[in-house]
């Protein structure tokens, strides 16, 4: 893309002649034109929003089908293991659940200036739902929405209710695959802030694609040609 490339377009064919002649009595001097104008800036913030947005929403997949994933495994294992428990099993496949849970809320609250996290708190409100039952089992909801598991208050209550907490956690593994799959189902652009912002009263008080345009236009009465 080359930035030589813009050629000046009359003031008054920008404004109109009748709002040309208004503005020329109001001020004290003719209007200058403008003969150059450095579009650098323009293009590397461009640039990192693009970049900002791609990476944030990539990581958005992936995190989700990591818990997605842990969710299938959890349930498989709670499944293989009814007739002779295996608490080492159950154990290893709720530290990866929780530890899976945990990234993706962490991931959320980095992001929030990117992603609309009101979208996104389906997750959360799991664990939220859940909350009296996952005490029981030593996994404590922070204030920040994180799990914290207490190994040795979770062996002690899964040791003597099992198939509760079996139960319980199966329960809370499909509906983090339901949120998941929700998630995915639909363009992942829309959880993003810019998409949210554009879809406002005010769309040009965004950082979309569309917006910057607008505003450089706004701004220096110069319009940016991207097909060049």
């Amino acid at each position: 893309m080359k930035t030589n490339r813009v050629s000046h377009v009359p003031f008054t064919q920008r404004v109109g002649r009748y709002h040309s002649h208004m503005l020329q009595a109001k001020l004290s001097t003719p209007v200058n034109p403008i003969l150059s104008f450095n579009l650098q800036p323009y293009y590397t913030r461009h640039q990192q929003w693009t970049t900002e947005l791609s990476d944030s929403l990539s990581r958005l997949y992936r995190f989700s089908s990591d818990l997605e994933k842990s969710a299938r495994e959890f349930i498989a294992a709670g499944k293989d293991s009814e007739a002779g428990p295996d608490i080492e099993l159950l154990h290893e496949r709720t530290q990866s659940l929780v530890s899976k849970y945990n990234r993706l809320q962490l991931f959320l609250a980095e992001k929030a200036d990117t992603l609309t996290t009101q979208k996104l708190d389906a997750f959360a409100q799991v664990a939220k739902d859940a909350e009296e039952k996952l005490q029981t089992f030593g996994l404590k909801l922070l204030p920040d929405g994180q799990l914290e598991m207490d190994d040795e208050k979770w062996l002690e209550a899964v040791q003597t209710s099992y198939v509760d907490y079996t139960n319980t956690m199966e329960r809370v593994a499909q509906a983090f695959r339901a949120g998941t799959l929700g998630l995915q189902s639909k363009p992942l652009g829309s959880f993003s802030r810019y998409y949210e912002e554009a879809m406002a009263l005010h769309p040009y008080i965004s950082s979309s694609s569309s917006s910057l345009h607008y505003q450089h236009v706004a701004k220096t009465g110069l319009y940016v040609n991207e097909l060049w």
